[in-house]
């Protein structure tokens, strides 16, 4: 069927000029047009045609979109030669990188995982859509979508909004939305492979996929489907970065305060173990180590030392990057198909459909004691492996080893995720003037994971294995088998009888020492089981000539959804019950319901005046009703401004909602770990808002001047969810202006001022702050915050608990900018784009209520002040060139901006310089054969990331971890 829009022309839409060279701005409500063409009757006949441009349900082909669009287009995807769209994504400048492919292993049972984040403000607060409709989470109570899952060879498009869209999307939209158009329509058979690997080593990535369709019932109907599977391998740290041991170390008298060195790290604990053998650990001379064949030996430091943090250089030390992951092991195979048919001229029927499994493996460090964070492992005196030796050096009192268990096995998660969505629906026209579109649909998404945790230590057993004894007959036995009712030292429990029968004794005097026999008994697999649903059904009304003004007609939409979300994570009854080394985290299940109501409206305002070609105000509203939190709404209304063919202005203001997700309300609370310094400390107690205060308290809390935090681990505490939060709110203002001039053709340019506040936003407070909230109150130490932070006897944090509140504010600005320009070039097509970012502030303020306590977090690792990419592409005849430049400015190595400018000499190097990653590609195609054939590197000149700003950490993805990467591919289409 020949389908025409009058008055609409389609262009290449490259970034930016898709707000000026399309006339529709229509989404997620698809726009129709009316074609009238003369039969055989005279009568006119109405055919369909859908459009999607993300921005508004609104379908007028004279509004163009108020708000600012970003679209990356299948050409640019397949520029950089990413298997999985993920990866894409993340180098787009408005796009934070809190949740890439390189640091999802962060979190437990999150590996492989790639969830967006517009603007720094949280996955949460990205929504995500698939042609316009709801996506199923990715994650246990989340909404948040693994844009990973999407088959990258079926994308045609992806368009980005800035700024709060609920009251056009719902939910979730507060800094805004991605929407990945994918095909629709597909004739005939292409074939798809390509392999690439980096040249420093194990690092291989492939992708193949196939795509297939054909029309069907005189093409009044269409059938699509692809088949694409990609893979990756784990990249180690030390296939990258060799011996890097990276510590920073106290460096009194010099210019820093502390400094990065190599070749160093924490003597607190070592794979062959460090004992005292006075039984402090605070004075090096008395420590000693094992060496592997379990005898003993001084400590040695022949470096730096820093004794109050016990760390050190040319020493005996911890050797933490040897479990250092910087890529996961991850392989997905996605089915998706599509189709439609014509009823007749005005309805049509289509449906959507994708099946994902995805497979991810990530290791990381073993099981582990150490003095500071979990109190050593305890050795009894009369313990087998206790020589006399042994036993009259340390006093015959037993002693503590602080160990890195490495030789118990790295332990690792290995994660399937099924998932599987289907959208059912019916559009066309109603009235006698077929002035009325419509679309109506149902969408069902679920997500399973089966996640299973391997070298997982069961603790009673370990704890049992450790305290061999001697049965008196000269055989090595468990405890707990000669005296069954003895109490472990580790524990403070007596040991089960169903342990103690299968208890296998082993000793940790030296690396290696383990036995696997030891080992293969106390470590376990232990599995959760994590399923999410989704179900929406809605529909909407379009008319685009609701009535006639003076400036043009009046254009409506309104629609009203249903949607239900559920979640339920059921985990292994050793890990919720806290008996494995695992944190525990309890079973979580929960579902809300919602219904909506909304309407939008675009009303020209002045038609073909001076300095006015057109203005359009548009306006939307969107009623809720959740059965978790009651109703809210949302708005927005905007301007368009043409003020010539050159010039358009545009502003935008919106008010956006995010309702809590199921985690937040029905997660439970578990166990977490956080680094943090006790406010207490002697070098932290004067930096408090009023450092007498601070004193003050500290001293209440029974701690002298001069106390000393000897936790150089991570603190235990406790964090969950709370079921009495209330909704989130977002304010967001955009402004800016479009110029594609008449004299320059192919030109484009648009600069555009953004701005975000986030109100009531669910947070809760980390275990340091939660600690800094407790003695820099002015009433004293008799407060919430005192009582959720345990001490031990000897002052140290011990365990602190803390659960989400609607407590944060945060703020963003900053400015868009872009540029593109295409022009004939020797014979061929050279065309230029430029996407680039200014944040100029962010800053998040813990506690609404005080405005005065704010963190600044711009220019901090992970908010770049600076954030662009740059490309130039060449065509000519069968050749097809590009080269494309990533760009981000230097960033403070502190966790934020504040901590830079209140002691820029604190650490050095106290900042880490921009970056530069340079990636090219060049493609071939065999005319009329079918065949192309492309290659590409990337990490051009093998740029390096900065020092310490690598590894399985928030922010790491800003940087290129894998070094000069090469990928060949080829494409088949059948003729």
């Amino acid at each position: 069927m020949s389908l025409h829009i009058p008055g609409v022309h389609f262009v290449n839409r490259k970034h930016l000029t898709v707000a000026v060279c399309t006339a529709l701005v229509g989404m997620a409500a698809p726009a129709y047009a009316q074609e009238q063409a003369a039969s055989n009757s005279g009568e006119a006949i109405t055919k369909i045609e859908t459009v999607t441009v993300t921005g508004s349900r609104i379908s007028n082909p004279n509004v163009v979109s108020a708000q600012p669009v970003s679209v990356l287009t299948a050409e640019d995807i397949k520029a950089t030669g990413a298997v999985n769209i993920g990866d894409v994504l993340t180098t787009m400048p408005a796009l934070a990188t809190s949740f890439t492919m390189g640091n999802s292993g962060r979190f437990i049972g999150t590996a492989g995982i790639s969830m967006q984040d517009l603007r720094n403000l949280g996955t949460q607060r990205t929504l995500v859509l698939v042609n316009g409709r709801r996506m199923v989470g990715a994650m246990a109570g989340d909404t948040a979508v693994d844009t990973n899952l999407i088959p990258a060879d079926w994308i045609e498009r992806v368009e980005i909004i800035t700024g709060g869209a609920s009251a056009v999307y719902g939910a979730d939209a507060v800094s805004g939305v991605i929407n990945f158009i994918l095909k629709k329509k597909y004739e005939g058979v292409n074939l798809h492979a390509q392999y690439g690997s980096s040249q420093h080593g194990s690092f291989g990535k492939s992708l193949f996929a196939v795509t297939a369709g054909t029309n069907f019932a005189d093409d009044r109907g269409n059938i699509a489907a692809s088949l694409e599977h990609a893979r990756q391998d784990a990249l180690e740290f030390r296939d990258r970065f060799g011996n890097e041991d990276l510590v920073t170390i106290n460096t009194p008298g010099g210019k820093y305060a502390r400094s990065y060195f190599k070749n160093g790290g924490s003597y607190e604990f070592t794979t062959g173990g460090v004992f005292s053998r006075t039984g402090s650990f605070s004075n090096p001379a008395n420590l000693y180590v094992f060496n592997p064949d379990g005898t003993y030996r001084p400590l040695r430091i022949d470096g730096l030392r820093d004794t109050g943090r016990r760390r050190c250089t040319d020493c005996d030390h911890n050797d933490s990057n040897r479990a250092n992951q910087l890529q996961p092991k991850y392989d997905r195979t996605t089915f998706n198909t599509a189709g439609s048919f014509d009823i007749n001229e005005n309805h049509r029927l289509y449906m959507e459909g994708l099946y994902n499994q995805a497979n991810s493996k990530s290791l990381g460090t073993a099981a582990f004691n150490t003095f500071g964070t979990y109190g050593g492992h305890f050795i009894d005196p009369d313990n087998a492996y206790v020589s006399p030796a042994l036993n009259a050096l340390t006093g015959g009192q037993g002693f503590v080893v602080s160990r890195d268990d490495f030789d118990s096995g790295r332990r690792g998660e290995d994660t399937k995720r099924k998932t599987m969505r289907l959208v059912l629906g019916a559009e066309g026209v109603l009235g006698s003037k077929g002035d009325w579109q419509y679309d109506a649909s149902v969408n069902y998404g679920r997500t399973h994971e089966t996640r299973e945790n391997f070298n997982n230590r069961y603790m009673e057993r370990f704890y049992a294995g450790l305290d061999a004894v001697d049965n008196g007959s000269g055989k090595i036995v468990c405890r707990s088998q000669v005296d069954p009712t003895s109490v472990n030292s580790n524990l403070g429990t007596t040991i089960s009888a169903e342990t103690a029968a299968s208890c296998i004794p082993f000793k940790i005097f030296g690396d290696g020492a383990i036995s696997q026999a030891a080992r293969d008994w106390f470590n376990v697999t232990t599995k959760s089981k994590t399923r999410l649903s989704q179900f929406v059904a809605g529909g909407s009304l379009v008319n685009n000539n609701l009535f006639e003004l003076p400036a043009g007609p009046v254009s409506l939409a309104t629609g009203l959804e249903y949607r239900r979300e559920t979640s339920e994570q059921i985990n292994d009854p050793l890990d919720k019950a806290g008996l494995t080394f695992l944190n525990a985290i309890p079973d979580s299940r929960g579902s809300y319901n919602v219904r909506e109501l909304w309407i939008e409206t675009a009303v020209p305002l002045l038609h073909d005046l001076p300095l006015i070609k057109n203005m359009t105000l548009g306006g939307a509203v969107r009623f809720s009703d959740y059965d978790t939190i009651g109703n809210t709404r949302a708005w927005r209304y905007n301007l368009d401004w043409a003020i010539n063919d050159s010039l358009r202005l545009r502003g935008n203001s919106s008010s956006a909602v995010r309702a809590p997700n199921i985690g937040e309300l029905f997660g439970g609370q578990s166990q977490n770990f956080m680094i943090m310094d006790d406010p207490c400390d002697a070098q932290q107690i004067g930096r408090g808002k009023d450092p007498a205060v601070r004193r003050a308290n500290c001293a209440a809390l029974g701690l002298p001047a001069n106390f000393t935090d000897q936790v150089t681990g991570s603190n235990e505490g406790l964090s969950g969810s709370n079921p009495d939060l209330e909704p989130e709110t977002g304010k967001t203002w955009t402004y800016g202006f479009v110029f594609t001039p008449t004299f320059l053709e192919g030109f484009s340019l648009n600069v555009d001022y953004w701005k975000i506040k986030l109100r009531n936003a669910i947070s809760s407070l980390d275990f340091e702050q939660m600690a800094q909230r407790c003695v820099d109150n002015v009433g004293g130490i008799n407060n919430t915050y005192c009582a959720n932070v345990q001490r031990r006897a000897d002052g140290q944090i011990s365990f602190v608990t803390a659960t989400l509140q609607n407590i944060a504010a945060r703020e963003t600005d900053g400015i868009d900018i872009g540029a593109s320009y295409s022009h004939e070039f020797y014979g061929g097509k050279m065309s230029w784009q430029l996407d680039a970012t200014r944040t100029l502030n962010y800053t998040d303020y813990p506690f609404q209520t005080s405005p005065d306590e704010k963190v600044e977090y711009l220019g901090a690792l992970g908010y770049p002040k600076w954030k662009a990419v740059a490309s130039v592409n060449y065509k000519r005849d069968n050749w097809d060139a590009s080269w494309s430049t990533r760009f981000v400015s230097g960033v403070a190595r502190q966790t934020d901006w504040d901590t830079y400018k209140a002691d820029p000499l604190f650490l050095a190097p106290a900042k880490a310089g921009s970056g530069t990653v340079h990636d090219v590609r060049v493609s071939y195609d065999f005319a009329d054969t079918g065949w192309n054939v492309y290659g590409g590197i990337t990490n051009l000149f093998d740029s390096d990331p900065p020092l310490a700003m690598y590894g399985n950490t928030f922010g790491s993805g800003v940087y290129d971890t894998i070094g000069r990467a090469y990928y060949l591919g080829v494409n088949y289409k059948f003729r």
